[in-house]
């Protein structure tokens, strides 16, 4: 067994609307270790994004906890949350999220600047990181002018800049063809398998969650039990 990296318990959460509490997660136990590769399914309104922006750090409980890796998020403020977020978390979203106007290069280092990390730093770790996502050739170009597979490949560089130790993907193939998807998604299988980042993929796509491990199933704000096989 790896050590484990999330621990949810009891975790539900409601949003105070006019017509009163909305419930959207209801009681979701749930434990993640180190090099798991999960993806998080379910249909529309079944919960999973707010599932992944728990585990984020994006959006607190209205009861249970979340550990991540031994800390109890409930018992932080939104700027120890931020330093969480940056110390273990990286991040990789449907949209990609790049800034149109800076390079690729300072696209990726963008996380380390906020990290306090030195300018030096943050340029050579950049360029290993655009080396290993396979745009070396490609750092003084700007998201526009590039394809979105390779947009995509630099949200993932920019994920890795603070060594995360949980990568959560929402939906990475969302606005990609199928075999930039395949690109992508083997990417995330090296980078789990390689250096044993914990993998999570909120995905609405069969062949997606196929690359996956395990899978959580999410049904009315819940996790759906495990199926099981003939006895």
């Amino acid at each position: 067994m790896g050590e484990e990296v999330v621990r949810l318990e009891q975790a539900s959460k409601h949003y105070d609307t006019e017509a009163g509490s909305l419930p959207v997660l209801h009681d979701v136990d749930l434990v993640l270790e180190s090099g798991d590769l999960v993806a998080i399914t379910g249909p529309s309104g079944s919960g999973k994004s707010t599932l992944m922006n728990v585990l984020g750090c994006l959006d607190t409980l209205s009861s249970g906890r979340y550990l991540l890796r031994g800390e109890d998020t409930g018992a932080l403020d939104g700027d120890a949350l931020a330093r969480l977020r940056n110390r273990y978390l990286g991040f990789v979203f449907q949209g990609f999220n790049l800034l149109p106007r800076q390079s690729l290069l300072d696209n990726v280092a963008l996380p380390m600047l906020y990290a306090g990390v030195t300018r030096h730093a943050r340029e050579r770790r950049a360029e290993e990181l655009l080396l290993r996502v396979g745009l070396s050739g490609l750092a003084q170009r700007r998201p526009t002018q590039i394809s979105g597979g390779q947009q995509q490949r630099v949200a993932v560089a920019r994920a890795l800049a603070n060594q995360p130790r949980l990568l959560l993907a929402d939906e990475p193939t969302g606005n990609l063809d199928s075999h930039t998807s395949e690109q992508i998604m083997a990417l995330f299988l090296d980078l789990n398998a390689a250096e044993g980042i914990t993998v999570v993929v909120v995905t609405h796509d069969e062949r997606v969650a196929g690359y996956c491990r395990r899978r959580v199933q999410m049904v009315d704000g819940r996790v759906a039990p495990a199926p099981t096989g003939p006895a």
